[in-house]
């Protein structure tokens, strides 16, 4: 029998039968606004709606139909929509993608609180809600607010600390309103969900109660992602992620350019979303013939064309609330250096299936690779201890979590 959580009681098990009884009559909304499957949002949206699957009186607001056809279209149209292409069509203001989250975050909250309807619990993402959370207050609705990241003002801290150092001129994608929405969705819901551990000391150490906070670690795909023997004797470092200053993909290049390991490579998955690092990566592709960046869905590819091609997967993120990177990794039977401030770092064991290091530390990461590289024995050891460390985070296992939860909520 599986086990979850007491209501009112966090950490007791008890049978999940009487979770399902205290939310099958229950009408629960979870909103997202993003598109099904696509990225690690879209993927998050994936596992919600696993999770909900069942339940008749469920909903799924998200801005594209889901597999199946299940759930709410909320369609991004009108002066929003006019105003976000006419920004990505001017050059002077085509990298405001402050501007364009702030455009379609606020138009999906709009029509979110127009169509929810009498609801007993909302779930929704953070700066996505505010006008609706605000809508339901002095309701019998409960709020739940999920955050996919740390702390946005501390997720804007790093940004503005990192764009200093390396001289970035760019902008961030934190808009000075997104960040009054996000507070003011933080006093309104009744509890706030997290990706890690990590995610929640960020929370905490601004101020937020410890109870408010509730850690959930998204799941991996375990008939996706499972080990597969690697197809030639290349020491190949693989990064899947968005190419900018926030995933720290400087530093990463800088180590494995500096550790110079005999027939390696490293291979970049992830797009570049503004002009320094666009130059940046240029600059690194142009000097080393064995840095390679490639376009894949590592979702949709077998994993033999992705994490199943590398000898080590590395997460050198300056900020991430967790990194589905990593588990996919562990569970491909990968060893993963990362770091700290990536929330799935607290997934690794260090010095077993890989290595934790603090963000920013070229020092740390080129040890790391040459380490990895000289001892064979050592990455082998790793690649057979990964999977085991996240055979528990099926789907299965997060929808009995997320209904717990919810369950808890409600009581």
């Amino acid at each position: 029998m599986t086990s979850t959580f007491t209501p009112g009681q966090p950490g007791h098990p008890v049978p999940e039968a009487r979770v399902e009884n205290a939310i099958e009559n229950r009408t629960i909304c979870f909103a997202e606004n993003t598109f099904y499957g696509r990225g690690g949002q879209g993927e998050f949206l994936r596992q919600m709606t696993f999770a909900l699957e069942g339940m008749p009186r469920a909903k799924v607001f998200s801005r594209g139909h889901l597999i199946g056809g299940a759930g709410t279209v909320v369609p991004f149209r009108g002066w929003p929509s006019i105003v976000s292409k006419a920004i990505r069509g001017l050059v002077l203001v085509r990298g405001r993608q402050d501007w364009l989250a702030l455009l379609s975050d606020g138009d999906f909250d709009r029509r979110l609180a127009h169509a929810i309807g009498d609801v007993d619990l909302l779930d929704a993402v953070i700066a996505q809600c505010c006008h609706t959370f605000s809508q339901l207050t002095g309701t019998k609705t409960r709020r739940v607010l999920t955050c996919l990241n740390t702390h946005l003002d501390h997720l804007a801290d790093t940004l503005e600390k990192e764009h200093e150092r390396i001289g970035y001129r760019g902008r961030s994608f934190i808009h000075p309103r997104m960040l009054r929405r996000a507070r003011r969705e933080i006093e309104l819901a009744d509890r706030i969900r997290v990706n890690s551990h990590w995610a929640k000391q960020t929370f905490v150490e601004r101020g937020v109660a410890p109870a408010t906070l509730r850690v959930i670690h998204p799941a991996v795909d375990l008939d996706r992602f499972h080990p597969v023997e690697k197809r030639d004797d290349v020491f190949r470092v693989l990064a899947v992620s968005t190419i900018d200053p926030r995933k720290g993909s400087y530093y990463l290049l800088q180590a494995f350019e500096q550790a110079r390991i005999p027939n390696s490579e490293l291979v970049l998955i992830g797009g570049t979303g503004d002009r320094w690092s666009k130059n940046m990566l240029q600059g690194f592709l142009s000097r080393n013939s064995n840095m390679v960046r490639r376009h894949c869905d590592v979702m949709s590819v077998p994993v033999d064309d992705s994490y199943g091609s590398a000898s080590v997967v590395v997460h050198s993120a300056l900020e991430d609330g967790y990194g589905l990177v990593i588990p996919q990794a562990l569970a491909s039977g990968r060893p993963v250096i990362a770091t700290r401030q990536s929330g799935a770092s607290e997934l690794i064991q260090h010095g077993k299936t890989g290595f934790v290091v603090e963000s920013a530390s070229v020092d740390s990461i080129r040890d790391g690779l040459q380490l990895l590289a000289a001892d064979r024995s050592l990455r082998e050891r790793m690649s057979e201890q990964a999977p085991a460390s996240v055979a528990h985070l099926s789907y299965q296992r997060f929808a009995s979590e997320v209904r717990a939860f919810y369950a808890e909520v409600l009581a």
